[in-house]
């Protein structure tokens, strides 16, 4: 038989816990986080958007944050683009013996995607207007 002392008592949360947890609770409003321990960055930063992320990495000067964040990006850039884009991405970069941010290949991936959504429609605009002539 257990003892009354033995029985399991809930996990108080230390201090430290807590401000993480408000900080995440109050993750939209997060800018600069230049001054915040990797550490802390690791439990809080996997809670943003891609938009509060962006915005975070853009609010933070002289930090270079993609210790962190880069492996965050990378499961963006698969859950926007695909596992396909992600591995051709991940295979053209040692090809070519090269590496980048996941946060700068996010915003090419979707400059070009952007712009190939552009070219498609005007394609279709300029057959409407065959069309109609």
């Amino acid at each position: 038989m257990m003892r009354r002392d033995e029985f399991c008592a809930p996990k108080i949360p230390t201090l430290v816990d807590l401000c993480v947890q408000k900080v995440i609770d109050n993750v939209r409003y997060l800018g600069n986080v230049g001054y915040v321990d990797q550490h802390l960055l690791e439990r809080i930063l996997p809670h943003c958007t891609v938009d509060q992320l962006m915005n975070v990495e853009k609010s933070t000067k002289g930090r270079d944050l993609s210790p962190v964040t880069d492996k965050l990006w990378k499961k963006f850039f698969e859950k926007q683009f695909g596992t396909n884009s992600t591995n051709e991405v991940i295979k053209k970069m040692k090809e070519k013996k090269v590496s980048f941010k996941w946060v700068q290949l996010y915003e090419a991936k979707g400059k070009e995607m952007a712009q190939a959504e552009n070219e498609a429609l005007d394609r279709i605009k300029q057959l409407y207007q065959k069309e109609d002539a």
